[in-house]
């Protein structure tokens, strides 16, 4: 994808990025982030969009943190499976071998 600049507006202050991303999607986290900032200073009294900008940094930090906190324990738990099921195949192919090795001995195996 080619690069491109993307102007938009948040808050009455305007930014252009040059970015990969597609012009809806980076107007669209625009959008989000101006409602948040907006109802922080509706909401709350006294509260300048500076101050309101940063709180809105901070709840959209804490969400990525959180969801990287859950990503890293779906990684763990998928490394404990994996690692089951290493061990789990290591004791089946150990068995076959035994089986294999008994049913040679007794004549009873599979001719090809």
């Amino acid at each position: 994808m080619d690069k491109k600049k993307i102007r938009f507006t948040v808050c009455g202050c305007d930014f252009c990025i040059v970015t990969n991303d597609k012009e809806e999607y980076i107007l669209s986290l625009a959008s989000g982030t101006e409602e948040k900032i907006e109802k922080y200073v509706q909401e709350s009294a006294g509260v300048s969009v500076t101050q309101a900008a940063i709180l809105t940094a901070m709840e959209y930090a804490d969400e990525n943190r959180r969801k990287e906190n859950i990503l890293d324990n779906i990684k763990e738990q998928l490394k404990s499976y994996l690692d089951d099921a290493a061990k789990i195949k290591a004791e089946r192919d150990h068995y076959k071998e035994a089986y294999e090795q008994l049913t040679a001995k007794s004549g009873t195996g599979k001719k090809n």
